[in-house]
């Protein structure tokens, strides 16, 4: 990647996180003593490679998160969007915002995973600037069987031939935006960020992630949050 290169961060947290519960959003809920939302925001702001960043928080919620945004100094904050219905409509938001940034590279993050490895996301940044994107992602330790509807077991998959998803994702800002005006704009539901680039025929690498990129999802994972958190200080 050039020295050159502009770098612009989207954070996701458009959604409450129904599955966490509570009265309001997940991202918004303290993970030692911070909004989990910040812990990766925190990082991205860090990183001299960053250059602009823009979160997507819900809508009822966004005097909150500008409380929040306030009480930190964000040196590279450039503001926030109304969350959509679907992730997509989200990061479709926030790629709409970045016009002004002027990126050539976009980094799209999920505001429920805090632990963000500076090292990860330049070896992400790298990938991404010679290819039409790249992901982190992480290879599964444990055995995976392919089953039938009727819950039946009917063969073990190859752990060697797939990863599991992480995020950040990095892709060119125009790759990225194009593939998503046109997903939505004809309906697709991609289920992550590179499935609409790669539906448009894009390639796509995948960087190694660390095991700790977790995504907050139910209750109890703020608990392990917390005690993982704790352990790296």
């Amino acid at each position: 990647m050039d020295a050159s290169t502009r770098v612009a961060a989207a954070v996701l947290a458009g959604g409450m996180g129904v599955r966490v519960g509570g009265a309001v959003p997940k991202a918004f809920r303290e993970v030692r003593g911070k909004p989990l939302i910040l812990h990766s925001l925190l990082a991205f702001d860090a990183m001299p490679e960053v250059d602009a960043i823009r979160v997507a928080v819900p809508a009822e919620f966004a005097s909150d998160w500008d409380r929040i945004a306030e009480s930190h100094l964000l040196r590279r904050y450039r503001g926030r969007v109304h969350g959509g219905v679907t992730r997509a409509e989200s990061a479709l938001a926030v790629l709409r915002a970045m016009e002004s940034d002027r990126p050539d590279l976009v980094l799209i993050h999920d505001a429920a995973r805090p632990i963000v490895s500076n090292e990860e996301v330049r070896q992400l940044l790298e990938a991404a600037s010679s290819a039409d994107g790249a992901i982190l992602a992480a290879r599964p330790v444990d055995t995976l069987w392919r089953v039938a509807k009727d819950g039946a077991l009917v063969e073990v998959v190859d752990r060697t031939a797939v990863v599991r998803a992480l995020t950040p994702q990095a892709f060119p800002y125009d790759v990225i935006r194009e593939a998503y005006e046109a997903g939505m704009a004809e309906d697709f539901e991609g289920t992550d960020d590179a499935s609409y680039v790669l539906r448009r025929g894009g390639r796509v690498l995948w960087v190694p992630g660390t095991s700790k990129n977790l995504k907050v999802t139910f209750p109890e994972d703020f608990v392990l949050m917390e005690a993982m958190m704790g352990k790296s200080e």
